[in-house]
């Protein structure tokens, strides 16, 4: 799974006219973040990676792609704090989070400064 992180300018509309052209490419967004408002970037992860990709090219849209790890938590006080503790101890610095689904079950998605021992410290 991958993070789209997107440089927009700070102007009305912009969001739209991305999220516009996804939906006109049948691209579902999965989780979407906005982050910092001089320079905004926004941050998606959707379920059609190449038609995303292809899609902001077309768009002419500066962007980065980062790989996302998904892990399933129960929903229940601590758990989000036993996986930040498991990357800690393996000196992997959380980079963004989402949560994905939340029925009984919580999804989350991580961007991490070292996938191969975040997964490794995670049992992925």
């Amino acid at each position: 799974m991958q993070e789209f992180r997107i440089s927009l300018p700070n102007q009305p509309g912009q969001l739209a006219r991305v999220a516009e052209a996804l939906g006109k490419q049948g691209v579902n967004i999965r989780t979407v973040a906005a982050i910092g408002a001089a320079n905004p970037v926004i941050a998606l992860v959707t379920e059609l990676e190449d038609k995303t990709k292809s899609t902001l090219q077309g768009l002419g849209l500066s962007f980065e792609e980062v790989e996302t790890l998904t892990v399933r938590i129960p929903d229940q006080p601590g758990e989000l704090g036993k996986v930040a503790t498991k990357l800690s101890e393996a000196m992997v610095n959380i980079d963004s989070i989402y949560m994905l689904n939340k029925s009984g079950e919580v999804e989350i998605a991580l961007t991490v400064s070292n996938v191969a021992k975040a997964k490794q410290a995670l049992g992925l």
